[in-house]
Parts: structure tokens; sequence; C-alpha cells
């Protein structure tokens, strides 16, 4: 028998001391009688303080401020346990605690086994020699890691750390976060409040391992063609210290429980300590795994065995996708490059959005939120996400669902909007571990599309596009910045060279956020523009130039439900310090300002409901025809906005809320990015018909082309035959834009195929547009395996229709077109009466 796993996940108590406690302290707090808290792993402070009523759930109301003081206090983990099951015989047995927040003292029937800094790698201690057969105890004491940090500390970056504000009067952010690897979200972002979580956040468990050990396996696509050639390198592990030892490896690839290839070495010389073997192999028939709407995402079982001795062991199976990626970045032309990700061999335009933690106490989100929001993405028609770098390393699951549903992943590693002490030996050592262990673990992930090195960090920092940092970078001390220079890239070279790499985001030109080279976040010139009027106009985003928008937004409200769940109860009221605190700290009146141009007059007073449905209907807005905006230019092969799910309930950047909820921005985004669409825009005053078509077939159609009145009375229209080719982005129709009333009418394309949506010419704010209400009329209604189709039309033009009741549905909020008709499905409706009206 090889490698034997006991879980330590259950029956743990925990209890509060003072701050100065430190691990001298273990006989004082295990002296305490009262005041401990039952928990079970995964178990932040919080769950156990929420549980028993000392604290309110700080995601609600304005509760964060009144737990606050968990930050000023140690905290200790205590658990018991019988180790008559344990294996004695083995070489070593190790200790692994997956996630602890973030500065922790570790001890084993009372002997100190080590000292863990880094919420982002685990803690991994052989405790062999101090385990006993009967009765064991495991301490922890951990603190968030902030009091480590001093001024003096502080004063080497020139205090050059982003920080948010308003979370109901106080600072959000912390400047000593720069310095401990912690989750940097959880002092404060603009959009959530500080809380500093704490605790043991991971599993826990005991690994045993006799005479050798697999301590990690790497498989990566070499080539692909009719054959798909791949390699394998093992690393096994030899636990004699001092003398060698013979062994064998197997390594079996399947598919469907096929097995497709298989190699086995024998009689392998394992000297003491690590030896790694390389195996290729060629798979036949390879079925290719692909980015969502380009193909399919299969998935390949690779098993992996090793012997040495009378010890089998096994390395924990894992799936893997054959795919070849790289990122191009050759000229276009003069300054001007491509950034763009080509999947086994072909040119992929990315889009979705960015990805942060799903709670503010991120050890109680369930699977079954991450099963939902990547459902939901691939709903939306994403087939990329982006890890933002001031949140987590996901939880395995969140990788392994990715691979399959065909979503790749833009990683950032874990450094977001600071300087970072890289002159430090100690940090250094740090960070080298943290990126060692995660590429490792995250290198055999179809998924996986490009590591990034920090977020914003270049960009922020620079003297030339920030004076006020102040910063002088040298080689000799580069403020965080040698991190993802070098580091990153030394790690990646020895780890996985095959995974592209990007220093940051944004980076690329002279500098960064350039529109000529690499990727930009587009917010100085959008969404936090000193300037009102360009941060409520969606029609900016035609001027993009950008060749990779990796990060942008607008903020829209939570739906009515949600609202109240995050007040507790509490009064919507506009005024309000609680109000206030669940809002952007960037949002400054946008939203109603944004309203005030699309719908209503400045002098109306704006009602909750109308806040909540017009708010939501700008944020689909912008976010829906600046992604189309992105899509329509060539040159550019990425749009990811900011940012997909939320870790609370708040007026933002999100189109999923916290409670899962759709918002009325999640159906702008799911048309935006279908995989087959159609985009009218106007360039140099000719209207320009798009088609787009991410699939491996053509589409052909006959379409309805030309000027249509919005009370349909008035159709210049034509009959056009139009065929969008396999894995296209192309110009479908350029026509001058004829002379016509575009308050009463406007171009119009409306398909003879459900396979493609219809789609009109924007040419100015809804309010400005002259047409009546029009009539919903259900044509058909049949209940089919996944709800009711149901079959709309209306003789004139019908903006934002929608179902109430709150249903999700297969599309809602959408414009319906003079005469055209439309089916959709409405998801758990049963056989209720649906009524349906449009938004004026």
């Amino acid at each position: 028998m090889g490698m034997k796993i006991v879980g330590l996940n259950e029956a743990w108590q925990v209890h509060e001391a003072p701050l100065h406690w430190g691990r001298e302290s273990l006989a004082a707090v295990k002296a305490l009688k009262e005041g401990w808290y039952a928990c079970t792993l995964p178990s932040d402070v919080r769950i156990p303080l929420i549980e028993n009523g000392i604290i309110k759930d700080p995601v609600l109301s304005d509760y964060a401020l009144e737990s606050e003081w968990i930050e000023q206090r140690s905290w200790w983990y205590m658990k018991e346990f019988d180790g008559s099951g344990l294996d004695f015989d083995s070489d070593i047995i190790e200790l692994v605690i997956e996630t602890i927040d973030s500065h922790s003292d570790i001890f084993v029937n009372d002997q100190h086994v080590g000292s863990h800094y880094n919420v982002h790698y685990p803690f991994v201690r052989n405790v062999k020699d101090q385990l006993t057969p009967g009765k064991n105890t495991i301490a922890v004491r951990v603190t968030t890691g902030l009091e480590s940090v001093s001024e003096s500390n502080l004063s080497e970056l020139n205090w050059a750390t982003c920080r948010e504000y308003d979370n109901g009067g106080k600072d959000r952010g912390d400047y000593r976060r720069s310095f401990v690897r912690r989750p940097q979200y959880t002092v404060g972002w603009d959009w959530g409040p500080r809380v500093v979580t704490c605790g043991l956040n991971g599993n826990a468990y005991l690994r045993s391992e006799k005479n050798i050990a697999v301590r990690e396996v790497s498989v990566v696509t070499l080539g692909i063609g009719e054959t798909a050639r791949l390699k394998a390198t093992v690393n096994i592990e030899n636990l004699n210290i001092v003398g060698t030892a013979s062994g064998d490896l197997l390594v079996e690839i399947s598919y469907k429980g096929s097995v497709c290839a298989s190699k086995k070495l024998d009689n392998l010389l394992l000297t003491s300590g690590i030896n790694y073997f390389d195996l290729e192999f060629e798979i036949e028939n390879p079925q290719l795994w692909w980015p969502a709407g380009y193909g399919e995402h299969p998935l390949y079982d690779v098993k992996v065995e090793a012997v040495s001795g009378d010890v089998t062991t096994e390395f924990p199976s894992f799936q893997f996708g054959i795919r070849t990626i790289e990122l191009d970045t050759t000229v276009l032309q003069g300054e001007d490059r491509n950034f763009r990700l080509i999947v086994n061999g072909l040119p992929i335009f990315s889009k979705g959005g960015n990805w942060i933690p799903n709670d503010f106490i991120y050890s109680r989100v369930p699977e079954e939120k991450y099963v939902t929001l990547i459902r939901e993405a691939v709903e939306a028609n994403f087939n990329m996400l982006r890890i933002w770098g001031g949140g987590l390393f996901e939880r395995d699951i969140f990788y392994q669902l990715c691979d399959q549903n065909g979503l790749l992943i833009w990683h950032d590693f874990m450094l977001a909007c600071s300087t970072y002490p890289d002159h430090r030996r100690e940090f250094m050592d740090e960070m080298h571990d943290e990126m060692d262990y995660q590429t490792k673990r995250l290198r055999n992930h179809a998924s996986i599309a490009l590591f990034c090195g920090t977020n914003e960090v270049h960009w922020i920092f620079n003297k030339t596009d920030n004076p006020r940092w102040n910063i002088e970078f040298k080689h000799e001390k580069q403020y965080g910045l040698y991190i993802a220079n070098v580091l990153a890239k030394k790690v990646l070279h020895n780890n996985c060279p095959h995974i592209p790499y990007w220093n940051s985001s944004p980076y690329g030109g002279a500098l960064p956020n350039a529109d000529t080279v690499g990727d930009v976040h587009r917010w100085h010139n959008a969404f936090m523009s000193l300037n009102l009027e360009e941060r409520i106009e969606p029609m900016d985003f035609d001027n993009v130039e950008s060749k990779f928008v990796s990060e942008y937004g607008y903020v829209g409200p939570c739906n009515l439900e949600s609202t109240k769940a995050y007040l507790d109860g509490g009064e919507i009221d506009f005024d309000s310090s609680v109000w206030e605190m669940h809002c952007n700290v960037f949002e400054k009146g946008t939203v109603a300002e944004g309203i005030w141009k699309s719908y209503l007059d400045r002098s109306d007073k704006l009602s909750v409901d109308d806040y909540l449905l017009y708010g939501g209907m700008v944020h689909s807005l912008m976010l829906e025809y600046s992604l189309e905006a992105m899509r329509f230019k060539p040159d550019c092969s990425g749009a990811l906005f900011w940012m997909y799910n939320d870790a609370w309930g708040e007026v933002g950047w999100t189109i999923i809320d916290y409670y899962l909820r759709r918002k009325i921005s999640y159906y702008g985004v799911k048309r935006a990015l279908a995989h087959t669409k159609l985009t009218l825009r106007t360039v140099d005053g000719n209207v320009v018909l798009q088609g787009i078509n991410d699939s491996t077939e053509a589409v052909s159609f006959q379409a309805e082309f030309g000027y249509i009145s919005f009370d349909g009375d008035t159709r210049e229209t034509k009959t056009v035959s139009l065929t969008i080719e396999p894995h296209s982005r192309s110009y479908l129709l350029t026509e001058e834009l004829p002379d016509r009333d575009y308050t009463k009418g406007t171009i119009m394309v409306i398909p003879a195929t459900d396979a493609v949506d219809t789609v009109s010419l924007r040419t100015g704010d809804m309010k400005t547009l002259r047409f009546d209400r029009s009539p919903i009329e259900v044509i058909r209604d049949e209940q089919t395996g996944a709800g009711r189709s149901i079959t709309l039309r209306s003789t004139g033009f019908a903006h934002g229709v929608y179902v109430s009741g709150g249903y999700d549905c297969s599309d809602l909020y959408f414009d319906l077109l003079p005469g055209e008709t439309k089916t959709i499905t409405v998801y758990s409706a049963g056989s209720e009466p649906l009524s349906f009206t449009s938004v004026r």
C-alpha cells in the first residue's frame, strides 16, 4: 500500500486570545475552559462566531464594521484525534493544511512543528515523530498577518498601495496588505467592505508514504495532426535518504474508459530524493479540446502508478485536454501588434468576464455555487474568465468545471494594485514557493490559457502615468516588478513553458495600457473618466483601438429581492449610509445620470422601481454595446468586462449577483457574445453589417435589410442572402447610410432563421426616439423539456421586452422589431399564466 490519506476536517474548536499571545502561550490557551466554538474545516473564524450569534454576517447591511475587532486578536484552533489508524510503518506522515489565512504557528502534541505565512500554498510538514498511536492533538495559532507590518516596513515602499474609501466613513484598504501573502481584496476594495479573513480556510489531512512518493506529474501536448504527440513527466521521490532503490512506472491515458496509450518503465534506478522521468505518447485520432463555441471539449483520463519493493502508489488521477495554445504578438503594421490566443492553430476571440472570489468569507462558498456560475457563464456565451490578481487561486472544482465546459482562463498571479517588497529575501522566497506550487498544480488543466504577473502594478506605479507615487524603479529595487519581470518567468520556464505568460495587466508598449501592444484596462476614457458624459455614452466604445481589452465595466443594481436581502430588511434609502456602503465607490451618481440620459427627465424623482429597472437597462446597454464594438474591430482579439460574479450584494459591476440571480445586464452580455451573430455600425457615412461565427459550420440565410420605421408602416428594405463562414469575423455588407428620420426608425436586419438574432442600428439615446408602446402578442406557448417555449410578436418596435415574475429565460429585456417573431424559453414557469411587457 502506498499513499494513505487520513482526513482531519471534522471536530475542531476555536478560541480567541489577545494578539500578543504568541506560540509560547499554547499552554495558557489550552487551559481556557470556556469560550470555545465548534467548527468544521474549511473555516474562517467568522463562521462559528456567526453561528453562535457573536457577530452578524458581514456581507449584510453595515455589519462588516462590527467585526473588525477580529483582526486585533489571535485565534487558536484545536483538534484531538485517535492515531490508531495511522500507518507508522510508512517512512513519512505529512500534515497538510491547504489554506491558512495568514500567519500561523502549528503544533502537534504540543510540539511546535512549523510556521506558515502564505495563504496561497499549503503548509506541509512530516510529523511522524510527533504522532502517537493513541490520542493526538493539533493546534494552530493564526492571525491576519497585518499586525506584523510596521510603519518602517511601509516606508520601504513609500506607502505606494492603492486603497479604496467610504467603508462607512472608514478606509476600506490597508497599506500593510503589500507585505502579507493574503487575499488582497479582504482588506476592502472599490466593490466591497473590509472583511479581513482569518482561519483555516482549506482542508487538513495526514498523508503517509512508504518507500516512494509520486510528487508531481505534467502532461504536455507536443503536436497535433492525424495523431497527437504527448509528453508526460513524472517526479518520483525515493524516501530512502542514503540509499538507492529500484522501481517501475506506469502511465496510462484513456478516453471514455478505453486505454488510448500506455507506457511502462521497468526496473528504474531511484536515487535518494527526487527523480524525473519523461515518457512520450502518440494518440491516434485525437479528440481535440476547443474553447466554448469553437468546438467540443473532450477530456482524457491520466493514470500514473509507481512500484518500489512491495509498495504500489498512485498519483491522484486527473483529466487532460489535448490542445496547443500560444500567444500571438506578431506585427500588424507600424507599432501595432496582435495580442491574441491561438488554440490548435486557430486564432480565438477571447470573450467573457473577470472573476473574483465568491464571498468575503470565501471558505464557506459551496461547490454548488461554482457549478451554477460556470453554467451561467457558458449560457452567456463566454469562452474565457480572467482570475483577477487581488483574489485567490481557486479550488480544484473551478478549474475542473472550466476544463469540462471549454472556458479558457487568463490567470493573474496574486499581486494587485500595489508595490511589493521584492527587495526582501524572505518575501521573494514566499513568492517563489507560491508560484512554484500553483503552476505545478494548474499546468495540466486544458483551460489554463495564460499566466499573468500582476494586476495593474506596472501601470499604476510608473511615475509617468502616475507621478504622485514618486517611485524610482531601479534594477536592484523594482517594487514588485522583479516578481513579474523575472521570477515568474523563471518559474514558468521550469514548470510549464508551454503556457503563455504576460508580465502584467494592462501591459504593452512604451508604457502599459497602450493601444498598440498588449492588453488594456479601459477605465479613464470610460467609467472612471472625470467627464461624466464619457462615463455614460455607449457609442464612445466605437472608438476603441485596443488589441485586447482585459478590464473595463459599468455598474448596475441588483433586482428588488436581492437588494432587500443584502440590506437585511432595512429600508431602501438612497441617502442612507448603508445604501452608500453597498454602492461601488466609483459609482458617484453615474447610475442616475445614465437613467436620465437614456430614459427619464432629470426633473423626474427616481423611485426604487425606476432605479432598479432603468439602472439595469443602462447597465445592460453599456455592456452589450461595448462588447459588440470590440468584436466589431478586426484587430481586437479579446473583450473581458469587469466583473462577472460578486462577493456580496451591491450596486456594482457584476451581471450575476451574490445570490446568483441574473441582473438585467446578463442578457445584454449574452446577446453581445453570441457565438453566431450580426452587428450593425456606421463607418465613414456607411452602414456596415458584420457577421461573426465562432462555430465549425458555415451559417447561410436570407434576411430583410433596410430602413424600417418603429411603427412598422415604412419598410424600405430588400432581401439579402448572407453567409457567415466558420471561425470568422467579417463585414458582410457595406452600404451608404440613407438620409432618413432616425428618431422614427432605423436600419434593421431581420434574418429568416432562428439561428441568428435580429439587429438594429443604434443612432441615439432611447428617450430621443419617437415610438408608441407596442403590445406584445403571444402566438405560441408550449411546454418543452427545458421549460415553456414562447413565441412572441409585435407589430411595432418594442424595447426591453420582459416577462413579469422574475423568471430566468433564454433571452430577456430584448428589443422586438416591427413584425418580428421571436421564440424564447421561460424556465421554471410551470403552467402559470405569463405576462409580457416592455420598457418605455
